[in-house]
């Protein structure tokens, strides 16, 4: 089959044209193969809606939803939960393997929720432009297990050096929150040359205090994963 754009209809009544041609590659002169656009058939018609599979959106929504039904639900049948699903609070021990994971989608207030599901869009989506699905969904909880490992691994040490849990003012709350795989989107989707609007994101202080380990955590895992990824990368 090559690449012409024209197939003679059924009926016999001259040619008629179709998508554009796919690009074409030749292999040493022996033939060439027609490469049919990710997401197309041969009609030109997009074989599925692509915000049905954005993971950017359905983590957000994912978020979202967490964060209602626990306010829906909240009181006395949460509640007692709650500290086995975040990080840490008041004492750095124990610490259950499972809240590296789980408080990524705590949160602690409107505000907070609002602005990790709004970066997370604005960030998300452009780092789908470059990368598959899977490294999105990879990248996602990498840095933020990343970012709260950080966070627990800075109150240790000041547990540690002093004998005294979060004596350290940066680690004053506990570790919940979707922020450190925010920020390793951002830095993923951004790489070293948008650092410097990362650091004027993170003055705002939009992702709620307490934080800042995890947030360095997670943007330095994601620079570090596009550089890994940096020879795939899809142009824009």
């Amino acid at each position: 089959m090559d690449c012409d754009t024209r197939t003679r209809d059924l009926h016999g009544d001259g040619p008629r044209f179709l998508a554009p041609p796919a690009p074409c590659r030749l292999y040493h002169g022996k033939g060439r193969e027609c490469l049919v656009p990710e997401g197309f058939q041969e009609s030109g018609e997009s074989s599925s809606n692509p915000y049905l599979t954005s993971p950017t959106l359905i983590f957000s929504l994912v978020l979202i939803a967490v964060y209602v039904a626990i306010g829906v639900l909240g009181g006395d049948l949460v509640n007692p939960f709650l500290p086995l699903a975040l990080t840490q609070c008041d004492d750095p021990l124990p610490i259950y393997p499972w809240t590296l994971v789980s408080s990524i989608f705590l949160h602690v207030g409107i505000i907070h929720i609002a602005s990790n599901v709004l970066f997370l869009l604005i960030f998300g989506f452009i780092l789908e432009e470059q990368v598959t699905k899977t490294r999105w969904v990879t990248t996602f909880f990498l840095t933020g297990v990343a970012g709260n490992v950080t966070f627990v691994g800075a109150d240790l040490a000041g547990f540690f050096l002093t004998g005294v849990p979060n004596m350290n003012p940066l680690t004053w709350s506990c570790g919940v929150g979707a922020s450190g795989a925010v920020y390793g989107i951002m830095g993923a989707a951004t790489g070293p040359r948008g650092v410097v609007l990362i650091i004027f994101i993170a003055g705002l202080d939009l992702f709620a205090g307490g934080g800042f380990f995890a947030h360095i955590g997670g943007l330095i895992t994601g620079l570090l994963l596009r550089r890994f990824w940096s020879s795939e990368l899809k142009t824009l």
